[in-house]
């Protein structure tokens, strides 16, 4: 049993019944599961979710999943909140914690929309699904289609990192490398569901991508003791995860299970690919198109981001902020991060240490604040990107010496 009412589009509010088709909306408008909390409410306490498996799926009742016990699950979730003391003296902070997403089952975050939205799909009696990834969601949702029995087209960058490529192939997805530019790729997509039937589940095209995601949100709560943190770092590129865990947040707010207020939410963007950083500085309420997509491989190439509305609408009621960082920031800020605390991020990560610390020199939050900074994947599938490791040569019998 779940305690869904239906499908709203976030922005017209438009509703459908929750597994019926859903129609396209407008630019910065997506579908999104809606609950009975009050009901929800009555019959579950924070203390019965504290009881469930370590997993996302102790979260099961603010699910959109029917059958629980038939879950398409590889162990996602429940990742740590990690204590990083040494970085926070170097930000100023009294109190720094990194979500590490990167102990995911493919490395990443996008394990947890891969985990419910397949288990939903599946449910529904999808047989096919097609998407756009820079190359982490591609490795997932090869990889959760396969343990569903089901088939995962995907199309990637020529960028694409070996790791996610090679998850995605060798998880049986039919994987198409896209030669030429990466904006193409949803149109491409779109094309593909017209023609053949299959299912878009490119960034806000469907609702349960976001409920899975979602759980970051829960996690966080819980693993604070019920609490909010008063900032969240995120890097951002369709807008998706981030906008998942405040939906979590304002779910456990309407349950009664934290009080507020919300965090400032700071995002991150690269230089390269920062549309949402260009709207929020411009006070837009949308982003424009990126024309000039320059990023090291890897994720965060949203060049026309989806969920762009609602970010700029939490950054704003939040009073949030939003830093373009640049590759070499990045790459020194996984460096640092590895140096201080032994966490491995992925260069997307690390862009949150650089936006912390340029959040940190403007004043935007104060040195008590309890910060969080989401690591949505693990350094290893970048190890290409990264500059070579400084090493030693020894013969045998020579001195080792430092």
């Amino acid at each position: 049993m779940n305690y869904v009412n239906h499908i709203a589009y976030w922005e017209s509010g438009e509703t459908i019944a929750e597994g019926a088709e859903i129609p396209p909306c407008a630019p910065g408008d997506f579908p999104e599961v809606t609950y009975d909390l009050e009901r929800l409410k009555s019959d579950l306490n924070r203390f019965a979710v504290t009881q469930g498996p370590a997993s996302l799926w102790r979260y099961a009742p603010l699910l959109p999943v029917e059958e629980v016990d038939n879950a398409v699950t590889l162990g996602e979730g429940w990742t740590p909140m990690l204590p990083v003391d040494r970085l926070a003296v170097a930000m100023g902070l009294q109190t720094l914690l990194a979500k590490d997403e990167g102990r995911n089952p493919s490395g990443t975050f996008k394990d947890r929309g891969a985990s419910v939205a397949i288990t939903r799909m599946r449910e529904l009696g999808i047989k096919t699904i097609i998407h756009n990834s820079s190359g982490n969601a591609a490795g997932s949702w090869a990889m959760y289609a396969a343990r569903a029995g089901m088939r995962c087209v995907n199309l990637v960058p020529d960028d694409v990192l070996a790791g996610s490529l090679q998850q995605s192939v060798l998880s049986g997805a039919p994987t198409f490398i896209l030669d030429g530019a990466w904006k193409e790729s949803g149109a491409m997509v779109a094309d593909a569901v017209a023609k053949n039937g299959w299912h878009n589940m490119c960034t806000l095209k469907e609702p349960y991508r976001l409920e899975g995601k979602k759980t970051m949100g829960y996690e966080i709560a819980e693993q604070l003791g019920w609490a909010l943190p008063d900032a969240l770092v995120y890097p951002c590129g369709g807008g998706l995860g981030a906008i998942a865990i405040y939906k979590a947040f304002k779910e456990l707010l309407a349950l009664g299970w934290v009080t507020g207020p919300l965090p400032k939410m700071i995002i991150t963007q690269y230089e390269g690919c920062a549309p949402i950083v260009r709207a929020f500085e411009n006070d837009a309420s949308h982003a424009e198109l990126w024309e000039n997509l320059d990023v090291p491989p890897g994720g965060l190439k949203s060049t026309r981001p989806p969920g762009d509305k609602a970010i700029l609408k939490i950054l704003r009621e939040t009073d949030g902020a939003a830093y373009a960082i640049s590759t070499e920031d990045a790459l020194a800020a996984t460096a640092e991060m590895m140096k201080l605390e032994g966490i491995f991020p992925c260069p997307e990560s690390a862009t949150t240490v650089a936006g912390l610390r340029k959040a940190m020199s403007q004043g935007i939050l104060e040195a008590d604040a309890r910060v969080v900074l989401v690591i949505t994947g693990n350094g290893l599938k970048s190890i290409p990107v990264l500059s070579n490791a400084a090493y030693q040569t020894i013969k045998p019998g020579e001195p080792l010496k430092i």
